[in-house]
């Protein structure tokens, strides 16, 4: 019997996301946090709108994750300067400690699945970019 391709990428993602768990854990973050931390990082100030867009999840979603990494002293939130009803997402410095060992995390995963894969790795990644952009697209709705 041949396993199904989307059974393969769900096992490859679990996968990723256990190692990455391990990972972050010892600094007290949890997959996803991570996520919505670099992009906090790298464009502070943005609105809790704008990161469920760019993460590409839910608006309560993110509120949930923003309160949590606010009570662990990794966030803060301010009123926007423009709209005091938005809130923006700002880094404290306690959060900044992290972002190197955080962005070491990703290179470590990428370096073992490069390494698994050899010189195969640049192909997978184009493959799995054209798979996304294929079910992104109109032609495989409903």
């Amino acid at each position: 019997m041949t396993t199904r391709l989307g059974v393969s990428i769900q096992a490859l993602a679990r996968a990723h996301r256990s190692r990455l768990a391990a990972l972050l854990s010892a600094h007290g973050i949890h997959p996803g946090q991570d996520q919505l931390l670099m992009a906090v990082w790298t464009e502070p100030g943005l609105r809790q709108a704008v990161l469920a867009a760019r993460l590409s999840i839910e608006a309560a979603t993110v509120t949930r994750m923003v309160q949590r990494l606010e009570k662990s002293g990794l966030i803060e939130r301010r009123s926007d300067r423009h709209d005091a009803r938005a809130m923006c997402v700002h880094p404290t410095a306690r959060s900044r400690l992290l972002e190197t060992a955080v962005r070491r995390a990703w290179d470590q995963l990428d370096d073992a699945m490069q390494t698994a894969l050899g010189s195969e790795s640049d192909r997978l990644q184009q493959l799995l970019s054209d798979a996304s952009a294929a079910l992104a697209s109109s032609d495989c709705r409903d």
